[in-house]
């Protein structure tokens, strides 16, 4: 990243990322994922409005296709190749952070899991590594310790 410094000088500044932003990644990704889903949804709900105006048989009676319509339809196949793309990205992000879940040993490396790739709040968690939504945390807090260490011996921020 560069930065202009207040006296107008540029420097550069190495941008590391913290083990809890790698590990949220993957939920990031399914979060923008699921915002282009109701993108794609709400075009193809107008579309299929349209089609149920022109007869419920997406033939129009008494005219060719709107330009309108046609715009729409390639409107549509654009965000579904946006959508494919979104989730290939989130099964790529989520096989990188699950490779690094995978390093930190027992109970720590099953809260990890559950939070960041089951996407669990801290109550799920808990429930699920049978431990209190406190001990959940304090594990997160040394399994993170764990997560970073890795990330800096092996150059992968």
């Amino acid at each position: 990243m560069i930065l202009l410094t207040g006296s107008g000088r540029v420097r550069e500044e190495i941008s590391v990322m913290t083990a809890k932003e790698f590990l949220q990644q993957y939920g990031e990704a399914v979060r923008i994922a699921e915002r282009i889903k109701t993108e794609y949804d709400q075009e193809r709900d107008l579309i299929d409005s349209v089609r149920s105006a022109l007869g419920g048989d997406g033939v129009p009676h008494g005219g060719g296709i709107s330009k309108a319509t046609e715009n729409k339809a390639i409107k549509l196949a654009d965000k579904a190749l946006e959508l494919k793309d979104a989730e290939l990205e989130a099964i790529r992000i989520r096989q990188k952070v699950f490779d690094v879940i995978r390093t930190v040993p027992g109970e720590k490396g099953d809260v990890l899991y559950e939070r960041y790739i089951n996407l669990k709040s801290w109550d799920e968690v808990a429930d699920s590594v049978g431990y209190s939504k406190r001990h959940a945390r304090n594990l997160h807090d040394e399994a993170l310790d764990i997560v970073q260490h890795f990330l800096l011996l092996h150059s992968i921020m």
